[in-house]
């Protein structure tokens, strides 16, 4: 089963469209690995998905990071590495093996960097791996118009940084797509280019992205971090998020 067909299927078992983003403020190695794994204990039926990114990947090893994905996919979660790859395939190809041999079910990459020795060859072998490759399009902080949506010339036109991100992830076959949920109508508008592509979608409650939105808009998974590991109590704090978005 690829990685789009599992996440999916954990969804609609969990009755949620949350992948956990697990966005933890710095400590040291072995408190971060103890508060994951707890964390993981409590919201494991809440939520569909983890997503571990340079909060986690720098300070813990890959003993550490393999016990953090171990126990997700224990819980039948889907486990997301988030580096935004954007480095030409010789170093990307290396970084993808160790994630995968970690375990990791996906990982998210800039398509900036282009195919041809760039993503093509790391799409490849995550496809031969049944794992899957996430491509930015449009990120959710307000900076992000200074890039996905400068005016680009294609040909005799102008169309969007993000216009061009979309044709690549139909062209590359990739996994999925990172669009802000504090841009509704920018989901909506690459929902109905991609089609079957699920749209990741990070960016509610503390960047002011309303999750009900984005779902509306076209979302199929929403990247909730701060808004569920900040609370109080992480997993009433996931449960509303689930029953208000499913």
């Amino acid at each position: 089963m690829v990685f789009s067909e599992r996440i999916r299927k954990a969804s609609l078992e969990k009755r949620s469209r949350i992948v956990l983003g697990l966005d933890l403020k710095p400590d040291l190695p072995e408190n971060l690995l103890s508060k994951v794994l707890k964390i993981l204990d409590e919201v494991y039926d809440e939520v569909c998905g983890i997503k571990v990114n340079l909060h986690l990947i720098i300070p813990l090893g890959f003993s550490e990071l393999k016990e953090i994905v171990d126990k997700a996919h224990t819980y039948s979660l889907q486990a997301i590495a988030d580096l935004k790859l954007n480095d030409i395939s010789a170093t990307n190809v290396v970084a993808t093996k160790i994630l995968w041999d970690i375990g990791f079910d996906a990982v998210i990459c800039n398509p900036f960097v282009g195919f041809e020795e760039g993503l093509g060859p790391c799409i490849k072998e995550a496809h031969s791996r049944d794992r899957g490759i996430i491509t930015l399009t449009y990120m959710s902080h307000k900076g992000a118009v200074e890039g996905y949506g400068l005016d680009v010339l294609k040909g005799d036109r102008l169309v969007k940084m993000y216009d061009l991100f979309i044709e690549r992830a139909v062209e590359w076959n990739v996994d999925g797509l990172i669009v802000g949920a504090t841009n509704p109508s920018i989901i909506k508008y690459v929902k109905e280019r991609v089609k079957d592509i699920p749209i990741f979608s990070p960016g509610v409650f503390v960047q002011g992205g309303d999750p009900r939105d984005a779902v509306r808009a076209g979302s199929d998974y929403l990247i909730v971090a701060r808004a569920i590991i900040e609370s109080n109590n992480v997993k009433a704090a996931a449960r509303e998020i689930k029953n208000m978005t499913w």
